[in-house]
């Protein structure tokens, strides 16, 4: 018999799902106030440290003008330590100027309680070219 997925699981699935939605605020729920999101891998153009749950929330509101991802999220899987949770899955949609998206994640997700304090969103910088294109 399966075991059923903890608070933290079910607390990110439905994060990530309201941000497929563009439901931010829903999203934003699960970060405490001096909460950290990092994208290691990020573009030029791309913040890779935002820091509180205020500053979180502005950067993740530009994201549909950037792109949105009405394709939803395939393939999750969530795998539980202590106090992180790694997720990895793929996304679909589309860029403001049209273009198909398709994007990997991985998230490393640290929590403290029920809230979590750090994010590591390892999105593929590839994945990511029409939003924020090389520049010479």
């Amino acid at each position: 018999m399966p075991t059923p997925p903890s608070d933290r699981v079910r607390l990110l699935t439905a994060s990530l799902d309201a941000f497929h939605r563009e439901d931010v605020g829903t999203f934003m729920a699960m970060y405490r106030d001096d909460a950290v999101h990092e994208f290691p891998f990020a573009p030029e153009g791309m913040p890779t440290r935002v820091e509180g749950r205020e500053a979180i929330e502005t950067w993740m509101r530009t994201v549909p003008d950037l792109l949105t991802l009405d394709g939803g999220m395939h393939d999750l899987r969530i795998h539980e330590g202590a106090d992180t949770l790694t997720a990895e899955w793929s996304s679909t949609g589309h860029f403001a100027d049209g273009a198909p998206a398709a994007i990997s994640y991985v998230a490393v997700v640290t929590f403290e309680g029920d809230l979590v304090v750090r994010y590591r969103d390892y999105i593929n910088p590839l994945d990511l070219r029409p939003a924020f294109p090389a520049r010479p």
